[in-house]
C-alpha cells in the first residue's frame, strides 16, 4: 500500500500537465522530488530498525503515506500541496523499504515461518513492493479517465484501502528486539556497511560487503530507471502518442510493471550463490529494453515503445528480486536493515531519470539521450560482470566457521 500511494501520483502526470497546465519540467521534478525526502528515510529508518524494530517504522510509514495522500488533494491551493505529499510519500517510502522488507525477511523465517525456504523473504517483499508499485498507478490512471473527480478520488481510494491495513499490522509480531546503542567505532562501521569479523591475523574480513559495492551497487540504480524510463519517458517520447498521452501512458504503466511482477518467479531461478547471474540478465534486459526504446522514437512505432516498456519492466523485475537475494546473503542480522536501506537509495536514484530527462531534452535530442543511457547501462553491465564471482558471502562464511572449530 505504500508502494501504491508512492507510485499513483504516474498515473495523473499527464492530467496535471494537459488539465492544470503545468510545464513538462514542474510535473516530473514533483515525480522525482519525493526522492530527497525518501534517501534519508531510507539510510536512518534502516538503520534504527536494526536497533529498535521493525513494526513500529513499518505502522509509521503507512501513516504518513495517508498523509501524503490527503496533501496530494490539495490541488486546488497550487502546486505547494504536491510538493508536500510527495515529501511525505518519499519519506513512508523510505520508512517502509528500509524497515517492511527487513520484517517480511524476518517474518519468513523460523520461529514465525516453518514452511518457506531460503530465499522466501526477498521474493515475497519484493513481489508485494511490484504489485503495489503497478496497482497504484494503473488504478489511478482508470479513476482519472473515467471517473469523477479526478484530482481527488484516487488518494482517497488509496487512504480507504490503508485502514484495514493498519489493524492488521498492529496484530503481527515483532522480530526484533531493542538492542544497545552502537559505540563510536561500530556506528562507523555501520554507515558504511561493514560487518567485521577477526581474521586469523585478527584483521576485518568484510567480503559479503565488498560485494554489496561492486556487484549490487553498479546494478542497483536500474531497478527504477528501468520502470521510469518504461511508463514515463518512453510516452513522451514517441512522437505519434502526443495526442494520446494519457491513455498511452497507462498503458504503459500497466505493462512495465506488470511485467515487473511477472517475471520475478524466474528471477528466483535463475539465482546462484556462485555468481551474479540474476542481476546479469536484469542489466542485459534492460540494455535491451533501452536499445528497443530508441528503435521505437527513430521509427516513431508505439508498439515499439510497449514492447520497450515490457523489457523495461521485466528488467525492473529481474533486479528487483536478484538485488534483494544478493543483499540478504551479503548482510548480517544486525545491518539487514542498513543494508537495505543502501540497496532501496541506489535503485532510487534511477527514479530521478524522468527528471533529469526532461532538463536535459531542453538542449539535447530524445536519440542523443536514450544512446546517453544505452552507454551508462553497458558500463553498468560490465562492472558486475567483471564481479560476478568476487567477493561471494559464502568465502566469509567459511573464514567464520573456520574460527568457531
Amino acid at each position: 500500500m505504500v508502494g501504491w500511494g508512492a507510485n499513483q501520483y504516474v498515473s495523473l502526470l499527464v492530467h496535471y500537465r494537459e488539465e492544470h497546465g503545468f510545464s513538462e519540467v514542474l510535473v516530473t521534478s514533483l515525480l522525482g522530488v519525493y526522492v530527497l525526502s525518501l534517501v534519508p528515510a531510507l539510510l536512518l529508518g534502516g538503520r534504527y530498525s536494526d536497533r529498535t524494530g521493525r513494526k513500529r517504522l513499518a505502522i509509521l510509514a503507512v501513516v504518513l503515506s495517508m498523509a501524503a495522500s490527503i496533501a496530494l488533494m490539495g490541488l486546488a491551493f497550487g502546486p505547494v500541496p504536491l510538493v508536500i505529499g510527495r515529501l511525505l510519500a518519499g519519506t513512508a517510502t523510505g520508512l517502509a523499504m528500509a524497515a517492511a522488507t527487513s520484517w517480511v525477511k524476518e517474518l519468513s523465517q523460523l520461529p514465525w515461518d516453518a514452511s518457506s525456504v531460503p530465499g522466501s523473504g526477498a521474493r515475497r517483499a519484493s513481489l508485494l513492493t511490484s504489485a503495489g508499485f503497478w496497482l497504484g498507478p494503473v488504478t489511478g490512471g482508470m479513476l482519472v479517465a473515467w471517473a469523477p473527480v479526478p484530482d481527488i478520488l484516487p488518494y482517497a481510494v488509496h487512504i480507504l484501502l490503508c485502514v484495514p491495513l493498519l489493524f492488521v499490522l498492529v496484530r503481527l509480531p515483532e522480530t526484533r528486539t531493542r538492542q544497545p546503542r552502537p559505540g563510536p567505532h561500530r556506528a562507523k562501521q555501520l554507515a558504511i556497511g561493514v560487518t567485521p569479523a577477526p581474521s586469523d591475523s585478527g584483521q576485518v574480513t568484510a567480503g559479503g560487503h565488498k560485494r554489496f559495492w561492486v556487484v549490487i551497487a553498479p546494478a542497483a540504480p536500474w531497478v527504477f530507471a528501468a520502470a521510469t524510463m518504461g511508463f514515463v519517458v518512453i510516452p513522451e517520447m514517441v512522437p505519434a502518442m502526443r495526442e494520446a498521452r494519457l491513455a498511452y501512458t497507462t498503458v504503459a504503466v500497466a505493462i512495465t510493471m506488470g511485467c515487473g511482477v511477472l517475471i520475478q518467479p524466474l528471477a528466483r531461478r535463475l539465482d546462484t550463490t556462485s555468481n551474479a547471474r540474476s542481476l546479469l540478465t536484469g542489466v542485459a534486459v534492460v540494455l535491451l529494453g533501452m536499445g528497443t526504446a530508441l528503435s521505437a522514437i527513430l521509427l516513431n512505432s508505439p508498439v515499439l515503445g510497449l514492447v520497450a516498456a515490457a523489457l523495461l519492466g521485466c528488467g525492473n523485475g529481474l533486479l528487483m528480486v536478484g538485488g534483494l537475494l544478493e543483499l540478504q546473503r551479503a548482510a548480517g542480522p544486525d545491518e539487514l536493515g542498513t543494508l537495505t536501506g543502501f540497496f532501496y537509495t541506489l535503485a532510487y536514484a534511477g527514479f530521478l531519470a524522468p527528471t533529469v530527462v526532461a532538463f536535459i531534452a531542453q538542449w539535447v535530442g530524445n536519440t542523443s539521450i536514450i544512446t546517453g543511457t544505452i552507454a551508462l547501462c553497458a558500463i553498468s553491465l560490465g562492472v558486475v560482470a567483471l564481479n560476478s564471482r568476487k567477493h561471494l558471502p559464502q568465502a566469509l562464511e567459511r573464514i567464520e566457521t573456520s574460527q568457531v572449530v
